[in-house]
């Protein structure tokens, strides 16, 4: 698996384009983010912690975040600080930067023995 590139609406994974937000779970697999418990926050779908439960459930050793094209998906100030605490709590890494910034981290992590998550916007 390979993450190729990234433009405002889509992300290329492997000679695949999607066009809208995924999800990659531990397993490889892709899938659409559900944005169906984010409230929206200046007129945009927020992170929420409860689509973040969900990955981390799957016990990743990284969660990546990409943030968006800007990078500003927005955050509520409880779901920074419960991410916060997550990095204090558990041995887990976890990084947020730019969706464009962070492809090339993601294939390094990817080609790691490490079990990877993450959710990638692909506007904002």
């Amino acid at each position: 698996m390979k993450f190729e590139q990234t433009k405002f609406g889509s992300i290329t994974i492997s000679g695949k384009t999607y066009s809208y937000d995924i999800y990659l779970h531990v397993n490889g697999e892709i899938s659409p983010r559900d944005k169906s418990q984010s409230k929206s926050i200046n007129g945009h779908r927020e992170l929420s912690k409860w689509e973040l439960e969900i990955l981390l459930k799957e016990n990743p050793d990284v969660l990546l975040i990409g943030m968006g094209q800007s990078g500003i998906l927005p955050l509520s100030k409880e779901t920074k600080a419960w991410l916060n605490s997550i990095k204090e709590e558990k041995t887990i890494e976890i990084i947020t930067l730019k969706t464009p910034d962070i492809l090339p981290i993601t294939n390094r992590w990817l080609n790691s023995k490490k079990k990877i998550a993450g959710v990638f916007h692909v506007t904002c």
